[in-house]
């Protein structure tokens, strides 16, 4: 290596050789920063295909069980949970939530300072959601149930909707599904495994309503907003779903339980592995339309995965039913229920029972309209991470406070 001197003898280095070095020091930190992008592609990829696993293969069984065990004993009990009842009793509690959920959040989330109070809150937290899911299977089972008879649906001796004499109830519902795709309301009808929802604080009491934004301040029209998203938009989507899961019955194997619910298990975890195999190139798609076809295809996509829920919700049902102390149905939903949703506390993703929260179609940029809300793994880390850094600011702001100390003193 060639240097130079400079007036007092010490030697330096030829301007060739510093740009030589920073042009090497250049390269390896591009090449650091390419690997570090991969390494966090890769690890992305991990997390998004165990999150995919998991609300398969987890959450959507644990989420089936406990809707499952409350639906069957409120069938088991059917004296003291008549139709009506169940409907409106439902329909009145998830109204009066939605109304009060930024009163809620403040009272329960925002006041939790001290450890008591924190203890005190997540015992609330999971009181609201329990009462939530109650709720929620009681506007459901309602629903069908009244909509079946206003319609007059038969069944065979299992329980098995018969396509004679159905032509009421199609009619209703193809009416319901073009009401949903007028007001873009089909993204609503998603349920795990293609939506999870984490028990975090900022998650627990506030969803969206239809018009949420404009109603915030005034609790009349707060309350109107929740009547109009409850009793409108979210009964077309018990319709949607009751529509769908009574199709399956006239299609798949009507008169074999046994047969249709294998059917049903099979038939729904393939078509629920092809909707995630397919989300990128929809989103492409969805990222690269605008307008009339975006929404044409968010709508195609999410109708599809409607299916591969309802399919696959159906198939765990009914092999519950059979195959799960079938002699004993009091204790096969009792059993069935606390696990489901104990285990579904302990994952900290109780929340995926409910039903709630409006939101539209094709509203997000970028394709994101399509993409799934089931990040579970990659939300708790980055929970973590939140937390190791506001102690790591913490610990170093004790620190500069020491230092000062001890400077003055």
């Amino acid at each position: 290596m060639r240097h130079s001197v400079d007036v007092n003898g010490v030697p330096t280095m030829d301007c060739k050789t510093e740009d030589h070095h920073e042009k090497i020091l250049q390269d390896g930190i591009q090449k650091i920063v390419i690997v570090r992008q991969e390494s966090l592609v890769r690890n992305g990829n991990v997390l998004s295909l165990v999150d995919i696993l998991l609300a398969i293969f987890v959450v959507t069984p644990l989420v089936v069980f406990a809707w499952r065990g409350s639906w069957g004993l409120m069938d088991i009990y059917v004296d003291y949970f008549p139709l009506l009842g169940c409907f409106l009793v439902g329909m009145g509690i998830h109204i009066f939530l939605a109304t009060c959920q930024n009163s809620l959040h403040r009272a329960i989330v925002e006041s939790d300072k001290h450890w008591t109070l924190k203890i005190v809150s997540q015992f609330l937290r999971r009181c609201y959601t329990y009462l939530f899911l109650t709720a929620t299977v009681l506007h459901w089972r309602g629903g069908w149930g009244l909509l079946d008879y206003l319609t007059q649906v038969q069944f065979s001796e299992e329980f098995v909707a018969q396509p004679k004499g159905s032509h009421w109830f199609l009619i209703t519902w193809v009416l319901c599904v073009v009401m949903l795709v007028i007001l873009k309301g089909l993204r609503n009808s998603i349920a795990p495994p293609f939506a999870i929802c984490i028990d975090k604080s900022d998650y627990v009491f506030k969803f969206p309503t239809m018009f949420s934004g404009k109603s915030q301040n005034n609790i009349f029209l707060c309350c109107l907003d929740a009547s109009f998203s409850v009793a409108f938009l979210g009964n077309l989507v018990v319709v949607f779903w009751r529509g769908l899961w009574i199709l399956t019955d006239f299609l798949l194997f009507p008169n074999n339980v046994v047969w249709a619910a294998w059917a049903s298990l099979v038939l729904g975890l393939v078509l629920v592995g092809l909707e995630f195999r397919l989300q990128a190139r929809v989103k492409i798609l969805c990222t690269t339309y605008s307008g009339a076809r975006k929404i044409a295809v968010a709508d195609a996509y999410i109708t599809l995965s409607c299916v591969a829920t309802i399919l696959y919700w159906r198939g765990v049902w009914s092999l519950t039913n059979i195959y799960f102390l079938p002699h004993d149905p009091v204790l096969s939903c009792k059993i069935t229920h606390l696990v489901g949703f104990m285990f579904l506390v302990i994952l900290n993703c109780s929340n995926s029972t409910l039903v709630r929260g409006v939101y539209t179609d094709g509203q997000e940029s970028n394709g994101e309209c399509v993409v799934f809300p089931c990040q579970y793994l990659r939300i708790l880390l980055e929970q973590e991470n939140e937390s190791e850094s506001d102690e790591g600011s913490n610990s170093s702001a004790e620190k500069m406070i020491n230092n000062l100390d001890n400077v003055t003193v």
